[in-house]
């Protein structure tokens, strides 16, 4: 087989390029994977290279698996003694074959994060920390960090500098280590970390991989950190046959650890480095590919490059501005419906957004509308453990025999109430045939320490005053005090773990979702709603159970989750400032260039069309907020997008105008109705046609209202104004 003539020009030189440092840019959509693998091949079968002399490294196991499989059904290569995987994978074959240089056996464990958890549980009280004041996942950050710059407990006080907070920190690393290898254990950070030290300290292992690995690639090679560069280095810097292959306008992974400077410096790091641009586009047609290279241009710390195709498309992306989330949310489950019906599978369409808490009026405007969907790296938002937690405090005001319930939260947030008590309160109930709440209830007598029991009297009473709150208190309020007199919100913001930020953001939005039902359930039926009601709502929302996994879905999924992914159809949500950048990046140029790439990696996902949209106003915690467009929105040149205003308050002035008047869906003579004309009810006022459903009088609207309200009418029941 010819390897070369399926590949183009540029992709050829990459296969070709097989001797000295070379760095391959490879744009989005450009067949990098098809490079890599072709390269593979290449080496094999024209060059005779042994597989066995080629470290191929790839970001995923599933990116292993895909080049494994490729080279073996496609170009009838053996892959059985190639080595192909992750840097953990590689990492992990390599200390388990030189376990004899290093504190731990070949038998070691990897501990995962829930581990990691379990341990500084354990250490935390054995050698009395604060957890307020040093929080164990800021903590565990810190030290992965320390870690991925190939920083011991032996070497900390030379990087940094002596104070209480960073002793209390290295006494902490130190102990954590030293339980690790006393368990034979390692973490995920060790893997890299203990390969990158065992090849720097002992030259004959160094000198064993270097001639073994005699031809390097990396894929996705901006996603590396320092102890991956070092590694990579270290094996392929006397050779110099490397070829690594990656995009810094899609490096977005930098609260990993990820170092953009590994791809941007490679030059500097390796001589005569042979540069190949991979810009032709297999994916987007030109139009989408022109909004791309508009976007991206703004970022400085970049090699230069512009995505090209000879897919032609006469649609532009378009921009929406939406009233708030809610109809944000309506539109794009609108428009999917329209894709279907025009046997788009749904499947082909994802919906994109930057935070997990923004899935929740999507999940509910997909289930109202029978859409199926699929969460794509997270969960539900009813089923997410700090929104689990949450409505186990209110179940157990309504039901006190749900005992899993009780038992969940007993002890959340921590409240000294320990295994061991717990044990005691289940033999205790157990023994006088009580029910959880029962023998929490009778706890003087179940014979444990009278420590114990004023904690756990503690813990009723609070139980027995939210459940008589319950019973006067409006659903909001009553959630908003929970969440105060458990301090929740401070519990997660101890913490700068990105996932306990992204907690305190669901807690908030799990408020605004009460907050939103009891006015649509008031609105229905002029009265306020019991928290049985809400209940029962939630309920049904999580019961998925009818949705077949196997069947066709919408992908609704983070900007990060989307990255290697592509679909037909790409709805970006929540193009405002806060949001897209995220609030926590736009004072630091290096973190905003980051969120202008995590946009550009959204953008380049759609193989059809794009739509990018934002809304006036945003409910935030139990607040209606208005918002400003993305800056990134902003920057775009007006010629590449098409927008569209469907805000009912029209407050801000587009940027843009209007390019495409969107056509009517009425095709006989008489069009009595179009989108974007103002109509009156005498219900619920003024308010603007967004859908038509027939045709005629007897046309059914989708119209906006003044007051924020989607609804569906028939025409003869509105005046046009």
């Amino acid at each position: 087989m010819d390897l070369l003539t399926k590949l183009n020009p540029d992709q050829q030189k990459v296969v070709l390029t097989t001797q000295g440092p070379v760095l391959v840019l490879a744009g989005a959509g450009s067949g990098k994977t098809r490079s890599v693998i072709y390269r593979t091949a290449y080496l094999i079968t024209k060059l005779k290279i042994n597989p066995w002399n080629i470290l191929v490294v790839t970001f995923t196991n599933k990116a292993a698996r895909e080049l494994k499989n490729r080279l073996e059904n496609a170009l009838g290569i053996s892959t059985h003694s190639l080595w192909v995987g992750t840097f953990h994978s590689v990492c992990t074959r390599i200390l388990r074959y030189e376990n004899q240089y290093l504190p731990f056996n070949s038998n070691f464990s990897i501990f995962d994060s829930d581990d990691q958890k379990a341990v500084f549980k354990k250490i935390y009280k054995r050698i009395n920390i604060d957890i307020k004041e040093f929080p164990s996942a800021k903590i565990r950050h810190i030290i992965s960090r320390q870690k991925s710059s190939l920083i011991l407990p032996k070497d900390f006080f030379g990087f940094n500098e002596r104070n209480f907070y960073s002793e209390t920190v290295f006494k902490i690393y130190e102990y954590y280590q030293n339980f690790l290898i006393k368990n034979n254990a390692l973490d995920f950070d060790d893997l890299l970390l203990y390969t990158a030290i065992l090849l720097h300290d002992n030259e004959d292992i160094r000198k064993k991989y270097e001639q073994k690995f005699k031809y390097v690639m990396i894929d996705e090679y901006q996603d590396t950190n320092y102890a991956q560069f070092k590694i990579v280095n270290l094996i392929a810097k006397n050779h110099q046959n490397l070829c690594v292959v990656g995009d810094d306008d899609q490096a977005i992974y930098s609260w990993r650890g990820a170092d953009i400077r590994n791809i941007l410096n490679f030059e500097r790091d390796y001589k005569k480095v042979i540069k190949i641009k991979l810009e032709r586009n297999y994916r987007s047609p030109q139009s989408i590919l022109d909004l791309a290279n508009d976007i991206i241009k703004f970022n400085k710390k970049r090699h230069a490059k512009k995505l090209w195709t000879k897919i032609s498309s006469d649609e532009k992306p378009i921009l929406i501005k939406l009233e708030n989330e809610n109809e944000e949310a309506e539109f794009v489950a609108e428009e999917i419906i329209k894709l279907k019906s025009q046997n788009t599978s749904l499947s082909e369409c994802v919906v994109l957004y930057r935070t997990n808490a923004q899935s929740r009026v999507f999940e509910n405007a997909f289930i109202r509308k029978k859409v199926k969907y699929q969460i794509v790296g997270g969960v539900n938002f009813f089923q997410r453990k700090e929104i689990k937690d949450i409505i186990a405090y209110l179940r157990i005001l309504v039901n006190p025999q749900d005992s899993e319930s009780l038992l969940r939260i007993i002890n959340f947030p921590p409240r000294g109430i320990g295994k061991k008590t717990v044990s005691g309160i289940l033999d205790f109930a157990a023994a006088d045939n009580l029910t959880v709440f029962e023998a929490l209830s009778k706890i003087e007598k179940s014979g444990l320490t009278s420590g114990s029991v004023i904690k756990i009297k503690t813990f009723t009473e609070k139980i027995m005053k939210w459940k008589t709150d319950s019973e006067k208190l409006p659903i909001t309020k009553l959630i908003k005090r929970i969440v105060k007199e458990i301090d929740l919100i401070n519990y997660y913001e101890y913490c700068n773990d990105p996932k306990n930020i992204a907690r305190e953001e669901n807690i908030r939005e799990f408020i605004a979702a009460a907050e939103e039902f009891a006015e649509n359930y008031e609105e229905e039926t002029g009265e306020q709603p019991f928290l049985t009601d809400y209940l029962q709502n939630i309920s049904l929302q999580t019961d998925l159970d009818t949705i077949d996994e196997n069947e066709e879905a919408v992908k609704l999924m983070t900007m990060h989750n989307a990255k290697g992914l592509e679909f037909e159809h790409v709805f970006v949500v929540g193009l405002e400032d806060g949001l897209l950048p995220h609030s926590k990046s736009i004072e630091d140029n290096r973190e905003l260039e980051e969120e202008r790439r995590l946009f550009y990696v959204a953008v380049t996902r759609a193989q059809k069309t794009v739509h990018l949209c934002y809304a006036r106003t945003r409910r935030t915690f139990d607040t209606i907020i208005h918002t400003l467009p993305s800056r990134f929105i902003v920057e775009i040149q007006d010629k590449y997008l098409d927008s569209v205003d469907y805000s009912f308050f029209n407050f801000h002035k587009m940027k843009r105008s209007v390019k495409k008047p969107q056509k009517p869906v009425i095709m006989d003579n008489e069009k009595y109705f179009k989108i974007g004309q103002k109509i009156a009810h005498h219900k619920f006022g003024n308010g603007i046609i967004l859908n038509i459903e027939g045709k005629g009088k007897d046309a059914k609207l989708t119209i906006s209202f003044a007051n924020g309200k989607l609804k569906k009418i028939i025409g003869s029941f509105v005046k046009t104004l």
